[in-house]
């Protein structure tokens, strides 16, 4: 192989490799800069740090689109600017998840009412600041009751989802993610050392 044929040979795959990372590096950027995110989307439903229960899956286009019609959802959005929120559901009989969703709406952490202790989920959304700030007031001899998570980012959303594997649980399904609760709670300053 000549000089020239290997040095074009070179230039040709140097060219896709840097073709494939720009457009790699631009599909992954596209969510974070699109105006009508997740978040802006779910505003039409729900305020912050109310469950919302979302209207039920229907045919045809929808502003919330892929509805799994066998599953009751409901939403909160939270804002973690003021301070952390607390997340309580109950487990039923019923199969129940929860996903905490960054505001472009990539899920952060998930989980299913398999979590639950003594029949209740409960979760404290957090920044990192306010994590620290939490922890440096714990007892020291008192176990944490709950799962901390520190959200990527200040606003974002939880879904909700009960199954209803038939129709005639739907009722119990929607009433399972209604009873759900998201209310922010004060944030606490950091214990003096």
């Amino acid at each position: 192989m000549s000089a020239t044929l290997r040095r074009w040979s070179y230039l040709a795959v140097l060219g896709l490799v840097l073709a494939a990372i720009v457009h790699l590096g631009s599909m992954l950027a596209i969510p974070s800069f699109a105006a009508n995110n997740a978040d802006a989307r779910l505003a039409q439903f729900a305020g912050r740090h109310v469950v919302t229960p979302l209207p039920a899956a229907a045919a045809g286009p929808s502003a919330l689109p892929y509805r799994d019609p066998a599953a009751a959802m409901a939403v909160c959005r939270y804002d973690l600017s003021s301070g952390p929120v607390r997340i309580l559901a109950n487990a039923g009989e019923l199969f129940l998840s929860l996903g905490f969703h960054r505001a472009t709406g990539g899920v952060f952490y998930a989980l299913t009412d398999r979590s639950a202790v003594r029949g209740q989920i409960e979760v404290l959304v957090t920044t990192q600041p306010q994590l620290e700030a939490i922890q440096a007031n714990d007892p020291e001899d008192e176990p944490v009751r709950e799962l901390r998570l520190v959200s990527p980012e200040t606003t974002g959303f939880i879904t909700f989802r009960a199954l209803a594997p038939e129709p005639g649980l739907a009722a119990d399904a929607a009433a399972l993610v209604a009873s759900a609760q998201c209310r922010p709670e004060p944030a606490k300053p950091a214990a003096k050392r």
